[in-house]
């Protein structure tokens, strides 16, 4: 499998302090039958602002270590941006950095409360130079997991979304389970990261399994692995009804 939001990179975020911290999750994740795992620490959150020099560099002397100690996995650079009217500034002056570096796909974060309005607009200029705007943990926010038909409204205006390991689990409540489960019934879940946190149970191998029980095993293949590697080179999913599975 391939997580593709995991804060792994030590002393940059909330993630881990060191790396030896670092290296725990990584194993857990190996774990879990993941092999490749994208760090994306926050950025313009209100509380931290990763700098795209930093995460590069705490991504590269991560790398470096895990093939150090011989971990077959690999450790690939992203980040999670919040939603702000800066974003397409931000990005066009090279601030901020897409999954892997490859300008397709960018992994933010919506405010709790947001003008939908507003957001459209920022999604289909986004779309317009050709980047995804990918909504992280989607079945959490709460206008969303309350209002499916914005859900939909966003998709059909450019956005992917993905959804928390977790939140399958039940470890973030019956509600974000139950939106996530409902997202996935309506075909409208790209990807699954773990949103992994020190303190937090790794939980993409119980995800997978959640997730082959409700839309069997070759649906839960498109959204573990075909899916992410499309965001790893960057190649978006071609869909006339914006459906994924």
């Amino acid at each position: 499998m391939i997580d593709t939001h995991a804060h792994i990179l030590p002393g940059l975020d909330d993630g881990p302090d060191t790396m030896e911290d670092a290296l725990a999750l990584i194993r857990t994740a190996m774990e879990n039958g993941v092999d490749t795992l994208v760090a994306t620490p926050h950025c313009n959150d209100g509380v931290f602002n990763c700098k795209k020099s930093h995460i590069l560099q705490a991504c590269q002397d991560l790398s470096r270590l895990v093939r150090e100690r011989n971990l077959p996995v690999r450790i690939l650079p992203g980040a999670e941006v919040r939603f702000t009217p800066d974003l397409i500034p931000d990005l066009n002056l090279g601030r901020i950095l897409t999954l892997n570096q490859t300008g397709s796909f960018l992994l933010v974060e919506l405010p709790p409360v947001f003008m939908p309005e507003a957001v459209v607009r920022i999604i289909r200029g986004l779309s317009n130079q050709g980047v995804i705007p990918l909504i992280a943990h989607g079945e959490r926010n709460p206008m969303l997991a309350g209002r499916p038909e914005l859900t939909a409204e966003l998709v059909a205006a450019g956005v992917f979304i993905q959804i928390t390991a977790g939140s399958l689990t039940g470890d973030f409540g019956k509600d974000a389970m139950k939106a996530a489960v409902s997202m996935i019934r309506r075909g409208q879940v790209f990807c699954i990261g773990s949103d992994i946190h020190p303190g937090r149970r790794y939980q993409m191998e119980n995800a997978r399994k959640k997730l082959i029980k409700i839309i069997g095993l070759d649906q839960a293949k498109k959204i573990l692995q075909e899916n992410p590697e499309r965001i790893l080179h960057g190649i978006p999913a071609e869909s006339e009804n914006r459906k994924w599975i």
